[in-house]
């Protein structure tokens, strides 16, 4: 399995990125902030490969209906894909499920409240948050770095953050 972690850093023209850091301290690509048409502008970013390619995820703009089951978009180029929560197993744990070109993607949290990605019933990679300085990705060594599905995983992290902040309001709440 190949390795990553997500460094923050701060470059010259004071825009905030974060770069994705390959096992020898190369860079793979950076995350930033990004627009999406008909997703929560808040909770919309984007992956850019080193080779230059760009995937865009984005949490779809919630009806008072489907608050409970968050959805997600994903732009590669001129293709659309989507994820969705499970319904009901999402109550739990994070569970997200669908289709990215052909292969089927199923994303859940784990029993330590880390993020497991499995392709084709396949466990594909597994990112652990050490702090929120450090977080590890441990990657199945056919993903290739500039791939939609290497993209795909490593966005829908911050999706995976944005469910366990909910989450832990909906627990206060209901304590």
């Amino acid at each position: 399995m190949k390795e990553y972690q997500f460094q923050a850093t701060i470059e010259a023209d004071d825009h905030r990125l974060v770069q994705i850091i390959d096992a020898k301290g190369g860079s793979a690509g950076f995350i930033e902030k990004d627009v999406l048409r008909k997703c929560e502008e808040k909770h919309t970013y984007s992956f850019t490969s080193k080779e230059g390619s760009k995937v865009i995820v984005g949490l779809k703009q919630r009806k008072f209906r489907d608050l409970n089951i968050a959805n997600y978009i994903i732009a590669a180029g001129e293709t659309a894909m989507f994820l969705k929560e499970k319904a009901g197993k999402n109550l739990l744990r994070f569970r997200v499920k669908g289709h990215i070109g052909e292969r089927h993607m199923y994303i859940k949290e784990d029993e330590e409240g880390d993020m497991d990605v499995f392709i084709d019933r396949r466990k594909a990679a597994v990112i652990t948050e050490y702090s929120p300085e450090k977080v590890t990705i441990k990657m199945d060594d056919e993903i290739e770095e500039d791939s939609v599905i290497f993209a795909v995983i490593i966005l829908m992290f911050f999706m995976f953050k944005l469910y366990k902040r909910e989450s832990w309001h909906i627990e206060e709440l209901l304590s």
